[in-house]
């Protein structure tokens, strides 16, 4: 059975020579960005694009859907506030039901020292 899918071609010399002008090339072009380094005006351009390139990714942070990003982070908050409100809601229920249990002992407490009171006053 003859596969003709599994056939390896074989590059022409003329590919081959384009390949390692293209490698050259690319080699060339690392040296001189390497040595532009030293000139200050190449210095300060690629402090500036390295600049904005950090506020590129910090802006694709926020507007993307990992943990850091603003809908992630609403989604947080927004559960830190439910919880918040409902712990307000439970202050607010135990601040009046202790208000009214604390009138209630306090008027217990007065009927006591009164009906203690009536009772000298009465021997």
């Amino acid at each position: 059975m003859n596969d003709n899918s599994n056939k390896r071609t074989q590059r022409t010399p003329a590919e081959i020579i384009a390949e390692t002008e293209a490698k050259l090339a690319k080699l060339r072009m690392k040296q001189a960005k390497q040595e532009a380094q030293s000139n200050p005006q190449v210095a300060s351009l690629i402090d500036e694009r390295n600049a904005l390139m950090k506020k590129k990714r910090e802006a694709a942070k926020i507007l993307g859907s990992g943990p850091q990003s603003a809908e992630a982070r609403i989604a947080k908050h927004t559960a830190w506030i439910a919880r918040i409100s409902q712990e307000e809601s439970d202050a607010q229920t135990t601040l009046s039901v202790a208000e009214a249990s604390l009138a209630s002992i306090d008027r217990q407490i007065e009927d006591l020292i009164a009906s203690q009171l009536d009772s000298q006053a009465s021997a």
